[in-house]
């Protein structure tokens, strides 16, 4: 029997349903215009995974490979040199379509983003969560690095990272 989701980079043809699940899920904070999400298709094709069902997207997970100068700085600033590398991802997003939350297809996308992590042999994954967030974050193999607060003053967020166990530094 063959599973019907399919994993893959996204496409600069898939703009239009990566949209349509930005629009679908009312507490995203910032949504990507097309233009956004054409660039980060052509710069960061290898990390942004489009998750889909019947040929139809479901669901998506963007990501960026840290050496952005002002990136690396923001990350290096809240979590300390210790233990972020200059080569690790950043999450930036993950999202699901609400008619498909709840059945698994975010563990997906993140267990294809730790396998490209794998493949690009990074040290590791980091992301920025809030609160109700973090359970899920820990089940899918992720650790509480530190709290971060947050841009309007009273929120925090919670700094986690995945570490990649096949991980291999040079010497």
């Amino acid at each position: 029997m063959e599973f019907p989701i399919k994993i893959r980079e996204a496409q600069q043809s898939d703009i239009d349903q990566i949209c349509l699940i930005q629009e679908s899920i009312s507490s995203s904070l910032e949504i990507m215009n097309k233009e956004i999400i054409e660039e980060r298709i052509r710069k960061h094709a290898g990390t942004f995974l489009l998750a889909s069902l019947d040929n139809q997207g479901i669901a998506y997970i963007t990501a960026t490979i840290l050496p952005f100068p002002s990136l690396r700085q923001w990350m290096l600033e809240i979590g300390g040199e210790k233990f972020i590398n200059e080569n690790s991802i950043i999450l930036e997003d993950l999202a699901v379509h609400p008619d498909y939350q709840g059945q698994g297809f975010g563990t997906l996308l993140l267990a294809a983003l730790k396998e490209v992590t794998r493949q690009q042999d990074r040290p590791g994954i980091y992301l920025l969560c809030e609160d109700e967030l973090l359970a899920y974050f820990e089940m899918n193999g992720f650790v509480e690095q530190g709290i971060v607060d947050g841009e309007r003053g009273s929120e925090v967020a919670f700094l986690m990272s995945w570490q990649n166990p096949y991980y291999q530094e040079e010497i």
